[in-house]
């Protein structure tokens, strides 16, 4: 197996197909990845199985590729575990931020019931959700990650490179779901609500057992120290906006209960 840590896994699954089972089995979703340009070394080392745990995976997927062919399963070396055992301070309030986020998100299906049943009367709200998704989730959230976080790691590591595409396709999603609100075309603007929310949900969820995780067992308190700093002068820019449209997340799902 040792040949294989260097390559790419999506075309290691196209020729082995078998592949794709062995990784969900051990928690990896390397199948649902829209890029899957991560190499096998990078896949285990991002998700940190443990040594024997890395070996029983490497032993599986060599089973797919080689048969009853003999192969060897080499012993990785390890980064030395971080002394914190949970996240960092500022990627803790990321998580948080998250919460809110997804509690928005769940509200989707109601707000477009409520637009069907009177369009005029429920935009405003949905105008406001806009406003959320384009001012907390994106400026303020994203803009952490993006002009901060991400920079800790090495720029082009492929589970960026998936996160950043997301943000991208997600402001797409917006942007259709305003000019459609603005055309009263209720069908394209709740599929592409959909849709962002659908393409979030997977998003935080990878970022919260996988990308963060992986960082925060990376950093040096140094680089800790340096987030903090960093995230606080975003908080302070952005000032009372924050708070208060996580107190919106509270109206919005009385307004729609």
């Amino acid at each position: 197996m040792r040949e294989h840590l260097d390559i790419h896994i999506k075309p290691l699954m196209d020729q082995h197909p078998g592949l794709g089972a062995v990784l969900e089995t051990a928690g990896i979703g390397c199948t649902t990845c829209s890029l899957g340009t991560c190499r096998v070394r990078d896949i285990l080392e991002i998700h940190d199985l443990g040594p024997e745990a890395t070996r029983d995976l490497l032993t599986a997927m060599g089973r797919v590729i080689h048969g009853e062919a003999p192969f060897e399963v080499p012993d990785l070396p390890r980064r030395a575990p971080a002394a914190r055992s949970a996240f960092c301070p500022p990627i803790r309030r990321m998580v948080e931020e998250h919460t809110y986020i997804l509690r928005v998100i769940a509200c989707f299906p109601a707000l477009l019931k409520a637009l069907a049943a009177d369009f005029d009367a429920a935009r405003p709200l949905a105008d406001r959700v806009l406003d959320f998704v384009r001012t907390y989730a994106d400026r303020y959230h994203h803009a952490k990650e993006e002009d901060h976080l991400f920079g800790l790691v090495e720029a082009d590591a492929d589970i960026l490179k998936v996160m950043l595409q997301d943000h991208v396709d997600g402001r797409a999603h917006v942007r259709a779901v305003a000019e459609a609100l603005d055309a009263r075309d209720l069908a394209t603007a709740g599929a592409r609500l959909q849709a962002y929310g659908e393409l979030l949900t997977g998003h935080i969820q990878r970022e919260d057992t996988i990308l963060y995780p992986w960082i925060n067992r990376r950093l040096t308190d140094r680089q800790v120290g340096e987030l903090f700093a960093a995230c606080m002068k975003v908080d302070q820019a952005f000032g009372e906006a924050p708070s208060r449209m996580e107190a919106f997340v509270a109206d919005l799902e009385t307004a729609l209960a």
